[in-house]
């Protein structure tokens, strides 16, 4: 599972999470979003699951 920290719109950096049930995993990106990608200038994460999207923040509106 992996974590993208996005900057203008391109990833920035990537992060391997531990968690294995989606809810965990946005909450383990959620938390490194906010002590490390917010503070190196990310402007928003993905969180992605091999080939399967999981999560955006924030969040697109429809």
């Amino acid at each position: 599972m992996r974590c993208y920290f996005l900057k203008g719109g391109h990833i920035a950096t990537v992060n391997y999470l531990s968690a294995t049930e989606d809810k965990s995993l946005i909450a383990e990106a959620r938390e490194l979003f906010e002590t490390s990608g917010k503070p190196r200038g990310a402007e928003s994460f993905e969180v992605w699951d091999g080939p399967r999207f999981v999560y955006r923040y924030p969040e697109q509106q429809p």
